[in-house]
């Protein structure tokens, strides 16, 4: 029960552009999502919700408990996206990790398959995979280590709309409650229990799920809420009890606490009260009045425990306690500070330990933005192409967002150019996407930019097109890096920028935040003095100019210049640059990767966008080119 930033920034979760819910949230951007959701595709709001469960320790007390707790702790971390049948929609894959063959664990074994299977079939949902690592001991020469047994569950159903998944972010409204609904049926034990661990004991007793049927009606009362926009913010207890869960909904937010009276739950035991790990869930509506009618005809067993407030305290009334969210959140955060450290350079850890708080996401959109899809022209379209080499991941997404633009998009493939079958000559705008051609081994790009300039043929198109007067191109992270490598953004300097690895030398995927300075790109220039969220996700994006800054088209810089907000530590907080001329552009936020609302970790409040302000981008390419042609 800590923060996992150390793990989650440092992975690619933003590639193919369909991510519509990965694990950070709020505007400080913590780790809490209790549910992932990939887009099927792009042009709809259905998804793929998935999620996991396990409860190791509960399972070396009981483990029939241990099989139900693991599949309740997957459902009601997937209970926040609105499945298209409800519970029926779910599919669970178990991975069982015994140590078998050890006096009684095969019995044990067979128990806890045997409740998984009872359990599911009761909910009516299958598990029709899995996998088995049943060898789970160590021997060492005067002991042997037994692996408590376990069992995984992974969970997936389909998402009915990608709007509407409910995130751990309590808001601060005038009629807001938060709920506390009881899945299990059973009385609080701490038995298993992360309280008990952090005593170093295992327990006695854990809880369990009493009514299999009962499980199922709660599941799809709370899906019922969710569709119908009943529900503002959702959290599941099942890792670290209560008090876990409400501290962890006041932390992806500034300036967020709350009001709690506990005594309707009417358990004497704090300690319990606070640290039982039953299953159950929190969730915070602005509609009390009709929630809980619907709960109380539904049949199901709920409290009104109290309400978000502004303010830096979660406050308890019996037992009366008040937690500070600033101290608690960085106690809870320390833990991933520590481990960040030893894969860190530079003391970039402590700096994002000290900053991540401080850097909350804000924005400005562009005063003439209406949020719609633009119209495509009628007639005979401007042809783009897509160029990528081997290990290139993000040619989807940028093909996706030319042709929202209107463009009429075509796929090149570096073997393409080197072989002569594409001269580009038909082509006006290009697009060099992300991800890590030749994997990057020689560094940022350069095997790529090498398969340029040591193939007559390639290195003479490129060159071709970039001579042209009626041509754009914009790179993308390691299209960037491609294009910064060759020289070709600023052709007249006798001294060329580089790209170098970040400051932190790791992978940084981060979603953060840029301010679009004063500019004439023909991309970005409506765009100028908005501050737009975006993905980052790279190696080695650090722009490092050997001139002063007023020698650069600088179009974008990110929203603070400090890390983590800004990833790489580039010179001048340089996040886009562009030629002088404004038609050639380069940078290492992923906006092809932003384009939709649901694609962004974070988005204004009451907003129903169906693209963000980044297709713009896009749309100004295509209008330079009809007024140019």
């Amino acid at each position: 029960v800590a923060c996992k930033d150390w793990l989650t920034n440092k992975v690619d979760r933003c590639v193919g552009g369909k991510v519509a819910k990965q694990q950070c949230c709020g505007s400080l951007q913590l780790p809490l999502n209790d549910v992932g959701v990939m887009a099927l595709d792009y042009q709809g709001l259905k998804g793929i919700a998935t999620s996991i469960g396990h409860a190791a320790a509960s399972a070396l007390i009981d483990e029939k408990a241990g099989s139900k707790n693991a599949i309740a702790e997957a459902l009601t971390n997937l209970v926040w996206a609105p499945l298209e049948n409800d519970l029926a929609s779910v599919s669970l894959s178990a991975n069982w990790m015994w140590p078998c063959r050890n006096p009684g664990e095969d019995a044990r074994l067979y128990s806890a398959v045997e409740a998984a299977s009872e359990f599911a079939i009761a909910l009516g949902i299958n598990i029709p995979t899995g996998k088995d690592s049943l060898s789970m001991k160590q021997k060492y020469r005067d002991a042997e280590v037994l692996s408590p047994g376990t069992v995984i569950i992974s969970a997936a159903g389909q998402c009915a709309d990608l709007r509407k998944v409910v995130e751990p972010v309590l808001k601060v409204t005038e009629n807001n409650r938060i709920i506390y609904i009881d899945f299990s049926g059973d009385e609080l034990e701490l038995g298993g229990s992360s309280f008990a661990q952090t005593r170093n004991k295992v327990g006695s007793k854990t809880p369990t799920i009493n009514d299999d049927a009962y499980f199922k009606k709660a599941f799809n009362a709370v899906q019922t809420l969710i569709k119908q926009d009943w529900v503002t913010a959702g959290h599941d207890i099942s890792a670290g009890g209560l008090i876990t869960a409400l501290l962890e909904m006041c932390f992806p937010e500034v300036n967020t606490g709350a009001l709690i009276n506990l005594q309707v739950l009417a358990e004497k035991d704090p300690v319990k009260l606070l640290f039982a790990e039953n299953s159950a869930v929190l969730l915070q509506t602005d509609r009390a009045e009709e929630t809980e009618e619907f709960l109380r005809e539904a049949g199901i067993r709920y409290a009104v425990i109290g309400k978000a407030v502004q303010g830096k305290a979660l406050t308890l009334e019996n037992p009366d306690l008040s937690f500070d969210i600033e101290i608690y959140r960085d106690l809870w955060f320390r833990t991933s500070y520590q481990l960040d450290e030893k894969q860190c350079q530079n003391n970039k850890a402590a700096e994002r330990y000290e900053n991540y708080k401080v850097q909350p996401l804000s924005f400005k959109f562009p005063d003439h933005f209406t949020g719609k899809l633009p119209e495509l022209p009628s007639g005979k379209k401007f042809k783009a192409a897509i160029i990528r080499e081997k290990g290139s991941n993000s040619e989807r997404e940028m093909a996706h967002a030319m042709y929202l633009a209107g463009f009429d998009v075509k796929d090149v493939h570096m073997t393409d150019l080197i072989s002569g079958r594409e001269n580009l000559e038909d082509i006006q705008f290009i697009g060099a996407v992300g991800g890590f051609s030749n994997s990057d081994v020689l560094g940022s790009a350069k095997g790529w930019a090498g398969a340029f300039k040591y193939n007559e043929k390639a290195n003479t198109v490129l060159q071709n097109f970039f001579a042209r007067k009626d041509t754009l191109s914009v790179g993308i992270c390691n299209g960037c890096q491609l294009f910064v490598e060759l020289g070709l953004i600023n052709p007249g300097h006798d001294k060329k920028p580089k790209m170098r690895h970040n400051d932190s030398h790791k992978h940084e995927s981060n979603f953060s935040s840029v301010k679009i300075q004063k500019n004439d790109s023909v991309m970005f220039s409506t765009l100028e003095g908005s501050t737009l969220g975006v993905w980052i996700s790279h190696g080695e994006g650090k722009f490092s100019f050997p001139y002063a800054e007023d020698k650069y088209h600088i179009v974008a810089k990110y929203g603070y210049e400090a890390y983590p907000a800004n990833p790489n530590g580039s010179d001048y907080n340089t996040a886009m640059m562009a030629s002088d001329d404004g038609r050639h552009l380069v940078m290492m936020p992923h906006i092809e990767r932003s384009v939709f609302q649901w694609n962004w970790a974070h988005y204004p409040k009451n907003r129903k966008d169906e693209v963000s302000p980044w297709l713009e981008a896009f749309v100004n390419a295509r209008i330079w080119l009809e007024r140019n042609k």
